[in-house]
């Protein structure tokens, strides 16, 4: 007898035993028991199989798995599980919505191998933090169309960033390389929590009544450590026409303090909370702007209320966006709530609402686009019918409201949707506004608001938490 069948009549007397004690499952080239405990395949076995009586051996061994096993001396021997080395796909995109490693964060192991495709022009993937290469690898600046693979061997976490967005507009991921088991049976540990990580508007910044307003709510017990920036200018590339080419940022307490502010990143405003130059901070941030017409602030602030006003300078008009990064995600407080507060036009003027879900696990979230319930608090012009849309980190429609009453069914949304907004504690008062309930994983996602049939006026757009988690 040759010796692969050999080695398959050996499989098929010591397998039975086994499977009384343990469950058997395949992936790619092994077999792999509840245990943690793997059979590498004898490849020669294998192709003896496939060239003899397969249904006779599915018969002798009793279930539907073929698993070969090797043979030495009288004992069976036992490997790590093994799998065959996979290629994860990482989509670079970049529009005026936003840039993104999409995902950002992927988990892989040992001999796997990421592969990053291009779909938006003049982006890198380059390892390390922004402003600091570690040289594992470099794909250089690329365009469209592109594509680039880097095959990681060793376990740990990798970050990487964009050397063009990567420090301006937080474009960064991360590539975690899993180690071997360290015991026959692993505990299963839980997912990171999540976090909202990044929130920002875009929107056309005006005059009097009609300039923007952010704001975010700090919860926990814990101060948080934030960087607050207001862009025009780095706009430009994106295609975004008639930016505010000098915007100027204020952040106020919920008393309605002013606490700081600042008129171009590189010349500190002393005042307020900021008792020292901030410049070498906003560098070393990994979200100074890259234009010094552009302003920002940090700022450690205890849980509570904040509002940051966008104006343009002498009065100036024009598109700008207004972002906050939270710079201590370790810590057991989280932005809890964003909302920006702008006159909402048409075409290119439209509400834009950006904000990055991160950490391990899916979150979920209610956005809402507010119009007539600003009238109370003196807001002139409101948007009488703001409309509400959910698009992914490439742009993707996911999901749509327009009159929260009224689910709109599609995309991820699968089913009504009122009494779920009714019991989270933030449903709109007037039924002309829109809400929408979504979990979302871990990624960039963006919240457009319109007026419905092109009506214009002041609207609110709100992200709330559903999940928090101090």
């Amino acid at each position: 007898m040759r010796r692969g069948a050999v080695a398959a009549v050996a499989a098929a007397n010591v397998l039975p035993r086994l499977i009384a004690s343990m469950e058997l499952r395949s992936t790619g080239n092994a077999v792999y028991g509840n245990n943690g405990v793997t059979f590498p395949v004898l490849r020669e076995a294998a192709d003896w199989l496939q060239l003899h009586s397969l249904t006779d051996a599915m018969n002798t061994i009793a279930f539907r798995t073929i698993a070969v096993v090797m043979i030495s001396a009288p004992l069976l021997i036992f490997s790590q599980r093994t799998t065959s080395a996979a290629t994860v796909t990482v989509t670079i995109v970049g529009n005026y919505y936003g840039f993104s490693f999409n995902p950002s964060s992927v988990t892989i192991h040992p001999g796997d191998t990421v592969r990053w495709n291009w779909h938006s022009m003049g982006h890198s993937t380059t390892s390390g933090s922004p402003g600091m290469p570690n040289g594992l690898w470099d794909s250089g600046i690329r365009n469209q169309g592109a594509m680039f693979t880097y095959t990681f061997n060793t376990p740990g976490s990798f970050p990487y960033y964009c050397t063009v967005h990567g420090a301006c507009c937080g474009m960064t991921g991360v590539v975690r390389v899993m180690g071997p088991t360290p015991t026959p049976t692993p505990t299963p540990t839980p997912a990171g929590r999540s976090y909202l990580g990044n929130i920002s508007t875009r929107g056309f910044v005006q005059t009097a009544d009609n300039v923007m307003i952010g704001g975010f709510i700090i919860q926990g017990s814990q101060a948080k450590r934030v960087i607050i920036r207001v862009i025009g200018r780095e706009l430009i590339p994106f295609g975004v026409p008639n930016v505010l080419n000098d915007p100027t940022l204020e952040l106020h307490n919920s008393a309605g303090t002013l606490i700081a502010s600042n008129n171009n990143w590189q010349t500190t405003i002393i005042g307020g909370i900021i008792t020292a130059d901030q410049v070498s901070a906003i560098q070393n941030s990994g979200h100074a702007p890259t234009d010094p017409g552009e302003s920002a602030i940090i700022a450690t602030l205890a849980p509570g209320n904040y509002t940051a006003i966008v104006r343009g300078i002498n009065s100036s008009t024009g598109n700008a966006l207004v972002e906050v990064y939270d710079l201590s995600p370790a810590n057991i407080s989280i932005l809890g709530n964003i909302s920006t507060r702008e006159f909402v036009q048409t075409a290119d003027n439209v509400m834009i609402g950006g904000f990055i879900v991160q950490g391990g696990q899916a979150k979920t979230v209610i956005l809402r686009a507010i119009g007539p319930e600003l009238t109370p608090f003196g807001v002139p012009d409101v948007l009488a019918d703001p409309t509400l849309e959910l698009h992914d980190g490439a742009g993707a429609l996911i999901a749509s409201n327009n009159d929260w009453q009224t689910t709109i069914i599609g995309g991820i949304i699968t089913a009504d949707q009122v009494s779920a907004i009714q019991n989270s504690g933030h449903a709109p008062t007037q039924p002309s506004e829109s809400a929408i309930i979504a979990t979302l994983p871990p990624g960039n996602y963006t919240a457009i608001v319109r007026g419905m049939n092109n009506t214009t006026g002041n609207a609110l757009v709100e992200v709330y938490d559903l999940q928090p988690v101090f």
